[in-house]
């Protein structure tokens, strides 16, 4: 044998080699596609059933997408009301406010009407208690206190004679007999006035 054949005898056994080789990655990779197409079917027939549903669902959305233009509309309208509650309330308060300053100003003429009676009325007391110079309108109506007022004159106390208060000793007066107690207020005047002080 020469060199020659044994080469061909070993080029021969590596083709051989590899046909075995390529018919089992050809058998492996069918199983594989195999798995990947068991796979894909599965998937596939889960996903046909969630379709179904989102149809389901698109049918039972189209009665409420042709709603939708409806309520849109009706929701304008309660946006148009409450903008016209809204106004209405914007107009009792400016009613509120013009009713406050109409208030303000009764009651401002009312001060300026009780300052004027005060004035007067300390005035006419000022006449009566024999002249004295009153309080000026301008110090009542700001509210100063009386003891700030400049020229007030305050009137002096009027002495009042003293009283003299007398009381009874129940010790010093011996019980009478009732005869004697009938006769003894006329014929008495200290008897009398010790009985009426004890009443």
């Amino acid at each position: 044998m020469n060199y020659l054949d044994i080469a061909l005898v070993v080029l021969a056994l590596v083709g051989i080699w590899a046909v075995i080789e390529v018919a089992l990655t050809v058998r492996g990779a069918r199983k594989s596609i195999d798995e990947v197409t068991s796979t894909a079917n599965e998937v596939i027939a889960q996903t046909q059933s969630i379709v179904a549903k989102l149809d389901g669902m698109v049918d039972e959305l189209q009665p409420a997408v042709k709603d939708v233009p409806a309520l849109v509309e009706k929701a304008n309208t309660a946006l148009d009301s409450a903008n016209e509650s809204l106004a209405s309330v914007n107009a009792i308060l400016d009613d509120v406010a013009s009713v406050s300053g109409t208030a303000a100003g009764v009651t401002e003429a009312v001060n300026g009407a009780v300052s004027g009676a005060a004035s007067a009325v300390a005035g006419v007391v000022g006449k009566i208690a024999g002249g004295r110079k009153s309080c000026a309108p301008a110090q009542i109506s700001e509210g100063a206190a009386p003891a700030s007022l400049e020229g007030v004159t305050v009137p002096e106390p009027v002495e009042r004679p003293a009283r003299t208060v007398s009381y009874v000793d129940y010790d010093a007066v011996a019980p009478a007999p009732a005869t004697d107690a009938a006769e003894k207020p006329e014929s008495d005047p200290d008897g009398a006035a010790s009985a009426a002080d004890a009443e």
